[in-house]
């Protein structure tokens, strides 16, 4: 873009003998000594002159407007700035609030599920918790990715019901799509905790209790969460010389012959606690010379939760146990023969019938039970 000097050009150069013009006024040329249209670069001053003076005149450059000239706010931004230099309005304008998940002009938040887990529930009592999710263009649309705990379902709204089936804890995994175009969506897992549901496991039927004699037995609960407190309901009374500590445990001597029922209320440690209640009974006998098996129930048991029973005998002590021939015990259950305790942990539910045999000495009695394991 290399030209000749106008005549206005060299007439300034000749001047510059004898005055020096003020070109401040002009833009300075740029790094390769380039100009506007219109103009050429004076290399001395490193200023852009305008091309005007042989065959045109030139004209008053503008002075820099003043604050009276600058008019309304923003009304020469806008106008100068145009299509090429700002870009489409919609650029910065509405559509960045709706891809965002925010209005006008917000942070952009990304689709995601709220990490914060679920209620939790209990088992076998209907259960209503909400997965929810931020940032996008709700509303949103949820859907399980596999398959949740049986008895329960998820809608597109992200409502979780039903009636959780067993205990545990699951994560959920949750798809979740927005209202953008295209839309957008998210994964995730959410923590959903199902408490066992608290169950008084008995025995139903307590070992009878030697009548005058020492006496000692407890009882027990499943699922919640421990420890348990146990509690005679209003009402309800054992029989005379016994009682019932907050741990379960029924101690003392009984006086009363004959059968006495009773109705015992357990309350767990959960937030909100749980608690359940169950009708039992005590017969308190008479003792004879012969060794008896004194229990008359099993506690249930649960499958994968540790269970421990002594089986108890009046009219003797010590004595060693074990399970009759042709007899066995439940899958996951032990016997130890020198105390009488039943313990293990159950792994296969059902109904189980076991016939345990007691001696000491020259003495044997022998007792068939029931066992319930959920």
């Amino acid at each position: 873009m290399r030209r000749a000097l106008p005549a206005v050009l060299a007439f300034v150069v000749m001047a510059a003998c004898t005055f020096a013009p003020d070109l401040s006024r002009f833009v300075p040329c740029d790094a390769q000594g380039a100009c506007p249209s219109g103009s050429t670069c004076l290399a001395a001053e490193a200023r852009c002159v305008p091309d005007c003076g042989e065959s045109a005149t030139c004209g008053p450059v503008d002075p820099p407007p003043t604050e009276d000239d600058a008019g309304e706010p923003m009304a020469d931004g806008g106008a100068d700035a145009g299509p090429e230099d700002a870009g489409p309005v919609e650029d910065g304008g509405s559509d960045a609030g709706v891809d965002a998940g925010v209005e006008d002009g917000g942070v952009p938040t990304a689709l995601a599920l709220n990490p914060d887990g679920l209620a939790a529930g209990v088992e076998g009592v209907p259960y209503s918790g909400q997965v929810s999710a931020r940032g996008g263009t709700p509303p949103y649309t949820f859907n399980a990715t596999v398959a949740l705990p049986a008895g329960l379902t998820l809608d597109e709204e992200g409502r979780i019901s039903g009636t959780p089936a067993s205990a545990g804890d699951v994560y959920v995994s949750v798809d979740v799509t927005d209202q953008s175009t295209p839309p957008k969506r998210a994964s995730g897992s959410i923590l959903l905790r199902v408490r066992g549901r608290l169950r008084m496991v008995g025995p139903l039927t307590l070992a009878n209790a030697p009548r005058g004699g020492g006496y000692a037995e407890r009882l027990y609960a499943t699922g919640g969460i421990p420890p348990y407190r146990f509690s005679l309901e209003p009402g309800s009374a054992l029989p005379s010389g016994l009682n019932l500590n907050d741990t379960g445990a029924v101690t003392g001597t009984s006086g009363q012959e004959g059968t006495v029922s009773f109705t015992v209320r357990v309350v767990d440690s959960d937030s909100p606690p749980q608690e359940a209640t169950r009708e039992l009974s005590i017969s308190t006998v008479n003792v004879t010379l012969a060794m008896d098996i004194a229990t008359r129930a099993l506690p249930d048991g649960r499958v994968g939760t540790p269970y421990s029973y002594t089986l108890r005998v009046v009219g003797a002590s010590g004595p060693s146990w074990n399970v009759a021939s042709g007899w066995a015990l439940p899958p996951g259950f032990l016997l130890d023969g020198s105390q009488g305790l039943l313990h293990g942990t159950p792994t296969r539910p059902g109904d189980y019938t076991i016939r345990f045999a007691a001696s000491v000495l020259l003495q044997g009695d022998e007792q068939t039970l029931e066992l319930h394991v959920d």
